[in-house]
């Protein structure tokens, strides 16, 4: 390859903090992760008095015949009875009578039976039994939670970040791009393309808007093409800086992780090895690797400020 990177906008002179969206902590979803924690800690014990979660055993008298049963059992609350019925039941004490009237009639439940749902705390020892490295206590799984939120929310705000700091950089830097390069770029692409059309079938220049669509954004080969020529110019760049970061921190993909690849691809989609290799050539392989490596180094960096 003749294209070389003269020169690189250092990324840490960008400020992507008015990039990025602040991180807001979803504390109803922290509690609920920390309930699912004691599920399978729940006992039930023999109670005088109905709460919603707990289960019943009551006498219906009804002059409506689905109403009207000697014993029937159910979850207060749970809505897989009868929503009416279910909240009629929950407050009150064994031996108790209260009445509703329906659109089907007017029913009479007498509560007979309770067996109450007993929720222990979050405990240390419930923590210590997940078996997740580092994580010990109640307070850690707590902190082991938050970060997955920060995580997950990181990841969903990071592409607009992302996608501005790779144009201040790509445009803040300077590069010798030949023609050449750029067309094996476009090439490679479209032949992985062909390739994958044509394990399916089809022959990417014939295929009709309706093939094209939820495979690729494009209703015609045309638009591919146009397409995959106008996004090169920046995969190229991307692969240049990729390739230079990597001479920083010693990035080198090679057979190993393309075998791994391999692996995982087949095993992912589905298909054979034979099939797997002809879409992912080992040289498409190497260059999305280093064109992946600067989005990594870039990602790496804004995540500094989140």
């Amino acid at each position: 390859m003749k294209s070389k990177v003269l020169q690189v906008k250092d990324y840490r002179e960008i400020d992507v903090r008015p990039l990025l969206t602040p991180f807001a902590p979803d504390e109803e979803a922290l509690e609920t992760e920390l309930r699912r924690l004691t599920n399978p800690y729940i006992r039930w014990e023999e109670g005088r008095t109905a709460a919603s979660g707990d289960q019943v055993v009551c006498r219906l008298v009804s002059d409506c015949p689905r109403f009207h049963r000697e014993k029937v059992r159910f979850v207060a609350g749970s809505g897989m009875f009868h929503r009416e019925l279910e909240a009629l039941a929950a407050g009150m004490s064994v031996g108790e009578t209260g009445e509703l009237d329906l659109p089907e009639g007017r029913v009479s439940l007498t509560l007979t039976g309770v067996m109450n749902r007993v929720v222990p705390a979050p405990s240390d020892e419930m923590v210590e039994k997940l078996g997740l490295e580092g994580v010990r206590t109640v307070a850690d799984y707590r902190a082991y939670l938050l970060a997955q939120q920060k995580e997950a929310a990181f990841q969903q705000n990071l592409y607009e970040p992302l996608r501005r700091l790779t144009r201040d950089v790509i445009s803040g830097s300077e590069f010798v791009l030949c023609r050449e390069d750029w067309a094996a770029v476009v090439n490679r692409e479209l032949d992985r393309c062909r390739t994958l059309c044509r394990q399916e079938g089809m022959v990417l220049e014939e295929m009709t808007a309706q093939q094209f669509r939820g495979r690729i954004p494009v209703e015609s080969y045309h638009e591919l093409v146009a397409m995959t020529q106008f996004e090169s110019w920046d995969r190229l760049c991307r692969y240049l800086l990729g390739r230079w970061y990597a001479q920083e921190d010693g990035f080198q993909p090679g057979e190993a992780a393309y075998e791994a690849f391999i692996a995982d691809y087949t095993k992912t989609w589905h298909v054979s090895e034979e099939n797997a290799r002809a879409a992912n050539t080992y040289e498409n392989f190497i260059f999305d690797e280093y064109a992946g490596h600067a989005c990594t180094v870039l990602t790496a960096y804004i995540k500094e400020f989140y």
